[in-house]
């Protein structure tokens, strides 16, 4: 349930470099890489602009990296459950799920088991699949009937051809 490790390491390689120009050295002082990511990706869904002015003062990235980064989807999604190969996560408007794979630990691992919880996450398409990002912010658990409720959701999205498990 994780892409491929030296796929993986090359994403967060870029990522990171690239998350960290928009991030002082201030604002990095004294938090973990996680936190200070955070804040880079929320400036980088701000202003998606960001991206071309890195590439342009950056012509040795990882173009094929950056191209993911461009692709980039931010949002609050449903942690619904595990399957044995991908993590369903459906979208908090209920308009449409993904099976999402884990960059170097699987989601559940990432999100410490928080299955039927609301999060904020970014999925980018890495090799044909979803996958996320691994920053996850604002978890929120849901109560058993919401939950019975967002499985149906699931299921008929899945019926609808509105599930996806990659570009």
């Amino acid at each position: 349930m994780v892409i491929d490790r030296v796929i993986a390491d090359r994403f967060i390689d870029s990522y990171m470099d690239f998350l960290g120009t928009l991030v002082s050295a201030e604002e990095k002082h004294g938090k973990r890489p996680a936190q200070w990511l955070a804040i880079g990706r929320a400036r980088y869904a701000d202003d998606r602009s960001t991206l071309a002015r890195y590439r342009a003062a950056h012509p040795e990235a990882d173009s094929e990296m950056l191209d993911a980064i461009a692709e980039l989807r931010l949002g609050r999604w449903v942690y619904l459950k595990d399957t044995r190969t991908y993590s369903v996560l459906v979208a908090e408007d209920g308009s449409a799920a993904y099976g999402v794979l884990g960059l170097t630990d699987r989601l559940r691992t990432v999100a410490q088991g928080a299955t039927g919880s609301v999060l904020r996450a970014g999925l980018v398409s890495l090799q044909g699949r979803w996958v996320c990002d691994g920053l996850l912010e604002g978890m929120v658990w849901l109560g058993p009937n919401l939950r019975r409720e967002l499985n149906q959701t699931y299921q008929n999205l899945r019926d609808e051809g509105r599930f996806s498990l990659g570009l």
